[in-house]
């Protein structure tokens, strides 16, 4: 099923314009791809993403120009919020282009996102998270548009893998945006986030947590197996390049690794960015970082932040 070319459509949703609505897919196989300004399932242009719940099947979504995979069309002048995006079951990849995988188109934040199970592969287009915020952009005057923030993002289960675009990160916010909130109950999660370009990968999101120069935002674990790393200076679990604050992040179980590189934080802050507040009290953690500390602020970094271990 695709939009047409210059209609502005999704996919499967909303017209240009058009809010996604309700859209339920209960199995089969399903193929879904806006071409010009939607998203793969969803928000047309300029729309929010409306409802998707998927209970099984084989889906595949996709915008090939500005949309979320599974989402919010553009926010060009306004729109491009995921919605509400709900998967129980099936096996479901979702890529976007300029938008998240699933989430936010561009100029767009995240909505809410929730996993319950099956098996979920989400890629983010430039600067968009693979799970959360799409990126953020300015206008030719420079005047601020939106907002790429992962807004509420929940994981009870599944098989999750969420890579981002340059700049963004892995699940949380696109460029330039803050993670939002991200809770993980349980699961296995793997979450990359992807630098913009040059030979130290500056511009670079979070595994989870905050997009480039963006805050970590609420992260939460409470189980699953969660690995979450960037191939850039963004920390593993926190916030992006330059970013002010690693966010507050929470650990009480699961096994969770996570892992910066080329001066970031395992948690914490990214390249020139401080550590925020990392309290574990359960679970088994593997924190490294890369020329920074483990747990606090990246290279750089002006305050490594609060770090509490245990009930206090």
């Amino acid at each position: 099923i695709g939009g047409a070319k210059d209609g502005g459509g999704a996919g499967i949703g909303g017209g240009e314009y058009g809010a996604g609505g309700t859209v339920t897919i209960n199995g089969g196989t399903v193929e879904a791809i806006s071409n010009y300004q939607g998203a793969g399932i969803g928000g047309g242009a300029r729309a929010n993403g409306g409802t998707v719940i998927i209970n099984g099947g084989t889906v595949t979504a996709t915008s090939e120009d500005s949309g979320a995979g599974i989402g919010g069309g553009s926010g060009y002048g306004g729109g491009g919020v995921g919605g509400t995006v709900t998967i129980t079951g099936g096996t479901v990849n979702a890529t976007g282009y300029d938008g998240a995988g699933i989430g936010g188109g561009i100029n767009g934040a995240g909505g809410n996102i929730t996993i319950n199970g099956g098996t979920v592969i989400a890629t983010g287009g430039r600067r968009s998270a693979g799970i959360g915020g799409g990126d953020y952009y300015s206008g030719s005057g420079g005047e601020e548009i939106s907002d790429g923030a992962g807004c509420n993002i929940t994981i009870n289960n599944g098989t999750v893998t969420a890579t981002s675009g340059a700049g963004g990160a892995g699940i949380g916010g696109g460029a330039h945006s803050a993670g939002g909130t991200v809770t993980i109950y349980g699961g296995i999660v793997t979450a990359t986030g992807y630098a913009t370009a040059g030979v130290l990968k500056k511009g670079a999101g979070a595994g989870i947590g905050g997009g480039e120069s963006g805050a970590g935002g609420t992260v939460t674990i409470n189980g699953g197996e969660v690995t979450a790393t960037t191939q850039g200076n963004g920390a593993g679990i926190g916030g992006g390049t330059y970013c002010e604050a690693g966010g507050n992040i929470t650990i009480t179980g699961g096994k969770v690794t996570a892992i910066g590189s080329f001066v970031s934080a395992g948690i914490g802050g990214g390249c020139e960015g401080n550590g925020g507040t990392v309290t574990i009290t359960g679970g088994e953690v593997i924190a490294q970082g890369d020329g920074s500390p483990a747990i606090g602020a990246g290279l750089d970094g002006t305050d490594n932040g609060k770090f509490i271990l245990g009930d206090g």
